[in-house]
This record gives C-alpha cells, structure tokens and sequence, in this order.
C-alpha cells in the first residue's frame, strides 16, 4: 500500500509541474516538427496505419507537454494545408513510411535523455 501511494505521488508531482519547468531543446522541437510535417502528408494522403504510427511514439517517447503537443498540431496543420493549396501529390505509402521510420527514428534519439528540471526561480 505504501508503494502504491508513493508511486501516486510521484505521478501526480510530476503531471502537474508546470511546462515551463522542464528544458526542451530546438533539436528536440525540430524533430517534433518534422514528425508534425509528416503526419500531415499522412493524414492528407489518408495514410491512417503511419499517422497512428507516429501518435503512438510521440506519447511513448515525449514528455506530455503542451508546447511539445502544440509544436506537433500546427506542424501537422501547416502541412496538411500546404499540400492542399499547392495540390502536391501524395508520396507512395512505402516512401512515406521510410521518412517515418527516419523521423521516429531521431525522435528517440533528442529524448533518450529525461527532461531537464529546471531550479524555480527565486
């Protein structure tokens, strides 16, 4: 029972910090990016397989952070539109998911380090 609370705890210390505690890196928000941009073209292209693809690694290798969440959406949003006004067509599914395969792929690698906590400012 005393694990179990002391688990509970931690979860719940660490869910409600503040975003603005933890240090994401350009590298890291530019591999969000990059997976944003990607999921566009899938989601354009209707390519569920590979969107649902990406969702999954983002939540298993990000920390669940609204900027980092923000960076995917207007990634996704912004490439998703561009597609469409600029009537590009759309990547086989096997380039497509090979760019993926990459993109997770760096993912991991800019997050294989936890989180940097910041001190609170004085």
């Amino acid at each position: 029972m005393n694990r179990i609370s002391s688990t509970l705890i931690f979860i719940l210390f660490f869910t409600t910090l503040p975003s603005s505690v933890f240090a994401v890196s350009d590298v890291q928000f530019k591999t969000v990016r990059s997976l944003g941009e990607l999921n566009g073209a899938a989601l354009n292209c209707k390519y569920i397989d590979e969107t649902r693809r990406m969702k999954r690694s983002l939540v298993s290798t990000v920390p669940q952070l609204r900027v980092i969440g923000q960076a995917f959406d207007q990634s996704t949003n912004s490439a998703f539109l561009t597609m469409i006004k600029s009537e590009q067509p759309c990547p086989d599914e096997y380039s497509l998911s090979r760019q993926v395969d990459q993109a997770i792929q760096q993912l991991e690698q800019a997050f294989t380090s936890p989180p940097s906590i910041l001190p609170p400012k004085p």
